[in-house]
């Protein structure tokens, strides 16, 4: 994607097109086409030339509702994981150990984690490309907000037995899953772990399956140092951990082979 310098956006723009996250699900009919459209123009301001939105005129409509979609599936995943208490994804490791020992929440240790994830970026590139780092700090304010409101649905959910725990484990990997599959379809915001692991991947010359492997790793090690510093033992961090490690790429395989219904809102380069 060709990069151009970024240009101002006009602030009555921006203002209509953030009104869409609170009310687009309460306004009417005839209020929703106007604030998709006001949301449609903020994205052709905001991405004419780079970012991740490239071609807002292809089915752009039904992929903001993917993308949608898929970060609610994302979200009620680590929330059924959390409940499962056998380990949390790899992403959510180290939010979740922090919340088990700190006063603050799942969501917002995750919206912490990912802003220093966008902060370290331009660090390591010794550039600034606002219009990916700012698509990216949009999708993490919703993104950690929609985990606590997961726990709060889940509060009163708490499996007993090690079958019922496991079985919400690999219950929330398989919807997990699936949320990054709507998410990587819908082809609109780059999430901010992926953002610096495929920064990490171009500073270093290396794969991004290799990066993702090494950031992955690295974050559970960290989570699970922080339990023993904490609880003496591998609290919050467990065999989920790793099923979800291991299980969720396979998944993702999986519905892009056999879910070719989404195929009809594929961007075309």
């Amino acid at each position: 994607v060709k990069r151009t310098q970024p240009g101002r956006i006009p602030y009555q723009v921006l203002k209509n097109s953030l009104i869409i996250l609170s009310n687009f699900l309460g306004a009417d009919q005839s209020y929703r086409l106007f604030l998709f459209g006001q949301l449609k123009k903020f994205a052709n301001v905001f991405f004419k030339g780079g970012g991740y939105i490239l071609n807002t005129e292809q089915h752009f409509k039904a992929r903001i509702i993917m993308f949608i979609c898929g970060i609610a599936a994302m979200t009620f995943g680590i929330a059924l994981s959390c409940k499962a208490n056998l380990g949390t994804s790899p992403i959510s490791s180290v939010p979740w150990v922090l919340s088990l020992c700190t006063p603050f929440s799942v969501g917002f240790l995750t919206i912490a984690m990912n802003l220093l994830f966008v902060a370290v970026q331009p660090l390591l590139l010794r550039a600034f490309y606002w219009r990916e780092l700012m698509g990216q700090v949009i999708v993490t304010i919703p993104f950690g907000n929609s985990i606590d409101f997961f726990m709060w649905v889940l509060q009163d959910y708490n499996p007993d037995t090690l079958l019922e725990r496991w079985i919400a484990c690999l219950a929330s990997v398989v919807i997990l899953a699936f949320g990054v599959f709507l998410e990587v379809r819908a082809k609109i915001f780059l999430a901010a772990g992926e953002g610096l692991v495929n920064v990490l991947a171009f500073v270093s010359h290396k794969s991004f399956s290799l990066i993702k492997n090494c950031f992955d790793i690295s974050l559970v090690t960290l989570a699970i140092i922080i339990a023993f510093m904490e609880f003496g033992g591998l609290h919050g961090v467990g065999l989920g951990t790793v099923a979800a490690a291991v299980l969720a790429g396979r998944i993702i395989y999986l519905y892009e082979t056999y879910l070719h219904f989404f195929d009809k809102w594929k961007v075309k380069a």
